[in-house]
């Protein structure tokens, strides 16, 4: 608000007026002396003269500070020596003629001293006056009004200066505050407005074009009102009438009003009724413009909706606590959960409050030491500002207990990051629990028979091997086989196995003390562990075989089935559950062995056998790839004349971990493993590819032969023919002369199927040979049937020549089937020379042993060729 009209009032200030009356003073005064001087012809004396001198001086000076020196501010010592100056010079001129002029000096010079220095020289004045009077002759009735003239005229300048001093310190302070209100009005945000009683505005401040885009102008000029929203117009309206209408009265009012662009703006107004007050005679209303606020409170709420709907829609149990442990904020599903009907209702409540109110007189726990537990993890998150998390825990309370949690805690920070509480969320997981442990279960136990499985056992196992270790006790397993389970299987079906496994697991587990683990192991297996020695074992083991052997009937159907048992007892080699299983593993094997239906104890030797072979297997099957096979080449020598008629392949190993091995130590191994049917094939392309080297180098050799040994497991193979068909057409060797030799044992495994292999191989135009012949049990019925073109006699027959005179009957009759037949004899481990003469009265064409040569190698073998070599038939 501008009040222009009081600005000229400075004018009138102490110093202003003293400036001006003091340079008409010493005017007058001069002008006085002149006249006086030129009216009486007065003549002045040095002194009088220098006090005229003096006057015009400060003339000088008063008129220089009139015009020059308008706005300095001089010492009061200055105003003092002037003063001083200007009363001499009065006194001096009074002399010639008496001047009144001490009256004017002493109503001048308190406009610019201090109330104390103007008050004593005003009283200087005073008495000087009324002396110099005195020395002049003037009486003192005469001097007395002049003195108290003198003295009051000079107080009345005093308190002129005061009051001129007052009006400008206020006029000043109004400046002040003029220009604050005036800077606070036009930087403020909000709306300042003063209306008359009409409404009418007054006054105004920028703001309320910056807030509502209409200017003071076009509201005062244009008429322009704001618009109201409809639905705030009326409310407001009444509180204005009722502002206007109570005097002293104030009003508070939350409204829309459209902004000039046409969107609506949110005002808060605060409105004071100042009528009554004549500075203001108006009413004053304050303005803030709170649209944001506004938005942001919506969004709050919006936001704060939200969030309470998904607390409350939320299944899981969401709260918060303080952090003396009370709760502050809960969802529907917490209150629900304790009992409660609305937040409010829990809200200061503590863990202990919930805990005594849930609790039960069959609870396990009391309240007390739940709430301390829950108090307790609370604190741990409070206090280390980490949450805890994926806890999973069953319900505390007895019509909790089938029930399972899982809970999380995070800590609580405020806005600078303090922690100042908990939050907590809790779920109900008992049917993914039940589900879990349900899962669990199946995974650890046998779904046939509910019995712990083999993970369940090695993870057992693990545990009880620790455990007999540390309390130095006994640990014996117990590994059961039954026997001949798969013909049971075969015969009657597998859903009568499976009613046989039931059963037999029940007598099992009957037949122990209820402190022995019994575990199915898989298949028809099943493994018992026991804290006992090897005597309780085995006296444990016979029950077991007396319980199984019992008979079983099911829909009518009887079956009787026996089990071997293996036990193995705990000791310092076994460093894993593996390594006691297979031990007594191992043990159930040589019960197996050892006739079935038996208990056999394990034997190290036997474990060092059994694990040596199984690592030959593995060393085996990688034997081919490394280039770790051979062959040899052991001559076929007919007993006629001792020239070589032919080879037999041997194979050879060289294994970089076990050396030179016996082709009679992997053969078996390979014929278990299956690997003898790859090995066989690449022997049997080695010695094709050899045998055609050596028929085209040394055509006149045409008749040599080469006898190549194939197992039972080849010859089973479908594809074994179409093998052969291409490695000998590959080779380009002369069919005629490849001999395929074949176990009396392997031929006789399965003779219509054999029959039926050899004949296919004997369209080929290969040669057969039957094997080790005596040693097995063939039908001679079958055995006039296969279509061989040789007998080979076994060494063990043949070392007895000379000295069993049964084995020496025995190769007479083979060779009396043989010539029956019509096929060649080949005789094994010839070793001596009367061995060969009994040979050939018998009529035994070839024979092949160490007497002629041990195994040779393909260079050597080829030197036998190149020079026709013959062996010796007679010792020289």
């Amino acid at each position: 608000m501008k009040t222009p009209h009081i600005r000229g009032i400075d004018f009138f200030a102490g110093r202003v007026i003293f400036r001006t009356v003091s340079l008409l003073l010493y005017a007058a005064l001069l002008f006085n002396v002149v006249v006086l001087v030129y009216d009486s012809k007065l003549a002045l004396s040095p002194l009088g003269l220098g006090a005229v001198i003096i006057l015009t001086g400060l003339l000088g000076v008063s008129f220089v500070r009139y015009f020059w020196f308008r706005e300095t501010i001089f010492k009061e010592a200055i105003y003092l020596c002037e003063m001083a100056l200007a009363a001499c010079v009065i006194v001096v001129l009074a002399s010639y003629h008496p001047m009144p002029w001490l009256i004017a000096i002493a109503g001048i010079f308190p406009l610019v001293l201090r109330t104390r220095s103007a008050v004593i020289a005003i009283s200087v004045l005073a008495i000087l006056g009324y002396f110099l009077g005195h020395e002049l002759g003037a009486s003192t009735v005469d001097l007395l009004p002049d003195f108290f003239a003198t003295a009051c005229i000079g107080w009345l300048s005093v308190l002129l200066a005061k009051t001129l001093n007052l009006n400008r310190v206020s006029l000043h302070q109004a400046h002040t505050n003029e220009r604050r209100f005036n800077a606070i009005a036009r930087v403020t945000r909000h709306i300042f407005i003063i209306t008359d009683a009409r409404f009418k505005i007054k006054f105004a401040n920028p703001a309320l074009q910056e807030v509502i885009g209409y200017s003071i102008d076009d509201i005062i000029r244009n008429a322009m009102k704001p618009v109201l929203h409809s639905d705030d117009e009326a409310e407001h309206k009444d509180k204005l009438r009722e502002l206007r209408d109570t005097p002293h009265s104030t009003v508070f009012s939350r409204h829309r009003t459209r902004h000039k662009d046409g969107h609506w703006i949110w005002l808060e107004t605060r409105g004071y009724n100042m009528l009554h007050d004549a500075a203001i005679n108006g009413l004053v209303f304050s303005i803030e413009d709170i649209t944001l606020r506004k938005e942001a409170e919506q969004k709050l709420l919006e936001e704060t909706a939200l969030l309470r709907a998904v607390l409350d829609l939320n299944p899981s149990m969401i709260y918060a606590k303080d952090n003396e442990g009370r709760f502050t904020i809960s969802n529907q599903s917490f209150q629900k959960r304790f009992g409660f009907d609305s937040e409010d209702e829990l809200r200061g409540k503590t863990a202990l409050d919930l805990c005594q109110k849930m609790a039960g007189s069959n609870d396990e726990l009391p309240p007390e030491e739940i709430a301390d537990e829950i108090q307790r993890q609370d604190l741990q998150v409070m206090q280390s500002g980490q949450p805890l998390q994926d806890l999973e825990v069953r319900g505390f309370w007895r019509q909790d207990m089938d029930r399972w949690f899982h809970t999380s805690k995070y800590p609580l920070p405020d806005v600078k990051g303090q922690t100042i509480g908990v939050l907590g969320v809790t779920r109900d997981i008992t049917k993914r629990k039940k589900t879990e442990l349900q899962i669990e279960y199946q995974a650890m136990h046998d779904m046939l028979t509910d019995l712990p499985n083999r993970r369940f056992l090695v993870n057992t196992l693990s545990t009880a091997m620790e455990t007999s270790r540390q309390r130095q006790s006994s640990l014996t397993m117990l590994f059961c086989d039954l026997d001949f389970f798969k013909s049971v299987n075969d015969t009657h079906g597998h859903d009568f196995g499976d009613q046989c496994l039931i059963e037999i697991s029940k007598r099992i587990v009957a037949a122990l003390p209820a402190g022995d683990f019994v575990a199915r192991f898989g298949g028809n297996e099943f493994v018992i562990l026991t804290n006992s020695s090897l005597a309780e074992a085995t006296i444990k083991a016979n029950a077991i075989m007396a319980a199984v052997s019992e008979r079983l009937i099911f829909d009518n159907v009887v079956v009787k089935i026996q089990t071997s048992i293996g036990i193995a007892q705990l000791n310092a080699s076994h460093q894993s559950p593996a390594d006691l299983i297979r031990d007594a593993d191992a043990a159930m094997y040589q019960a197996k062995e050892r006739g079935r239906n038996r208990t056999e104890i394990y034997d190290a030797a036997l474990q060092s056998k059994t694990t040596k072979d199984a690592r030959m297997d593995v060393a085996l099957r990688f034997a081919l790839e490394r280039n770790e096979l051979s062959v040899a080449y052991q001559p076929k020598v007919l007993l006629a004349d001792g020239s070589v008629q032919g080879f037999e392949l041997l194979l050879r190993w060289n294994s970089p971990e076990y050396g030179l091995i016996s082709p009679n130590e992997f053969i078996p191994i390979a014929e278990t493993s299956g690997m003898v049917v790859p090995i066989g094939m690449w022997a049997m392309e080695q010695a094709c590819k050899q045998l055609a080297a050596w028929q085209q180098q040394y055509p006149e050799m045409g008749n040599l032969t080469m006898a190549i040994n194939v197992s039972m497991r080849q010859l089973l193979q479908t594809s074994f023919f179409s093998q052969v068909r291409d490695i000998l057409n590959s080779s380009g060797v002369i069919p005629q002369m490849v001999e395929l030799e074949l176990t009396e044992t392997s031929a006789m495994a399965n003779p219509l199927q054999t029959m039926e292999n050899l004949s296919m191989l004997k369209k080929l135009g290969v040669r057969l040979a039957l094997d080790d012949f005596g040693t097995g049990y063939s039908s001679l019925a079958y055995l006039q049937k296969l279509p061989i073109d040789i007998l080979k006699i076994d060494k063990a027959f043949v070392r007895g020549i000379g000295s069993n005179q049964s084995d020496t009957e025995i190769i007479r009759l083979m060779m009396a089937l043989a010539q029956t037949l019509n096929l060649q004899t080949t005789a094994e481990g010839v070793e001596t020379f009367e061995q060969i003469q009994e040979l050939k009265k018998m009529g035994c064409n070839l024979g092949q042993g160490f007497l002629f040569s041990a195994p040779l190698t393909a260079q050597e073998a080829e030197a036998l060729i190149d020079t026709s070599h013959r062996f010796p038939l007679v010792l020289v």
